[in-house]
């Protein structure tokens, strides 16, 4: 139960750092991801109690068990999102992308901006907060692949 909080809270880190510009949503799962996460946050509570009242009233109280079945499933919807985000933020960077975020750090450093190194080990989360930063802390938008 631990390790399903953590990666909920590591999945909502990763949502936050996460950059949201339209040139990363061509590229990478994250952005969609994030607006759908944003998204059920607001709306499924309401989703979840709109369906629970409407096979209630349709199909009266022996659908009780089913309708309840439904609405848990949409009010969990929001932590599948973040518990993907969370595994997805320490997943290995693939070789191409750690020699893209490479790329982009040398740009970030040729603009005066300090930044950590990028190890063979970079996952995710790193690059995120590199973007992050790179959009952030730099007046022009740097170059994207």
């Amino acid at each position: 139960m631990q390790q399903l909080r953590q990666q909920i809270e590591k999945g909502q880190r990763y949502l936050e750092l996460w950059p949201r510009q339209r040139e990363l949503a061509a590229i990478f799962p994250e952005p969609r991801i994030i607006a759908l996460c944003l998204l059920l946050q607001k709306t499924a509570p309401m989703i979840a109690c709109l369906s629970f009242v409407v096979q209630f009233l349709y199909f009266g109280p022996e659908a009780i068990p089913k309708a309840l079945a439904m609405s848990l499933l949409v009010l969990s919807m929001p932590y599948q999102g973040l518990i993907w985000l969370g595994h997805r933020a320490k997943q290995p960077l693939s070789r191409g992308l750690i020699s893209w975020c490479s790329e982009v750090r040398a740009q970030m450093i040729n603009a005066g901006v300090n930044v950590k190194p990028i190890t063979a080990r970079a996952c995710y989360m790193d690059m995120a907060q590199l973007l992050n930063d790179a959009y952030s802390k730099l007046n022009k938008a740097f170059d994207l692949p």
